[in-house]
């Protein structure tokens, strides 16, 4: 089973599936929700593009959120989506895979398109240890 099947079908069980960890506790009901908008090669964090994972966890960190959104938009998701979850998997988290025509997509994808990220060499977004990613998520639903 391919990735964007296997969070296609997690979000579909679910509807909108929630994981969240011990860790997530009475913080996440006091202090906002953050949104991160996941597009196959980058992310929008509250208007700001980041292409690398290590940019994303740092960003969610600064605004040390209570709960993270992550809104996945059109297709080839699924990569992005899951290492997103898996480096912030310490928080209470929300997943959501939407069609890219949603307005939540739209508006991101505009942010996205106006922002120039810095090129290098590799597969977008940067940092991901796949196989990391991989067994975490095996664990989680077997």
């Amino acid at each position: 089973m391919n990735r964007q099947s296997l969070l296609r079908r997690l979000a579909a069980a679910a509807g909108s599936a929630t994981l969240s960890s011990v860790a997530a506790g009475d913080a996440a009901a006091q202090a906002p929700d953050v949104l991160v908008t996941v597009f196959a090669a980058k992310y929008v964090v509250n208007g700001r593009v980041v292409d690398d994972i290590g940019a994303l966890e740092r960003a969610v960190a600064s605004m040390s959120p209570g709960a993270v959104r992550l809104h996945a938009c059109g297709e080839g998701t699924a990569r992005a989506q899951m290492a997103a979850a898996h480096s912030l998997r310490d928080r209470y988290l929300e997943l959501r895979v939407l069609d890219e025509a949603a307005p939540q997509c739209r508006a991101a994808s505009a942010a996205a398109r106006a922002t120039a990220v810095m090129h290098r060499s590799g597969e977008r977004p940067y940092g991901i240890d796949d196989e990391a990613v991989a067994r975490w998520w095996y664990a989680m639903m077997p």
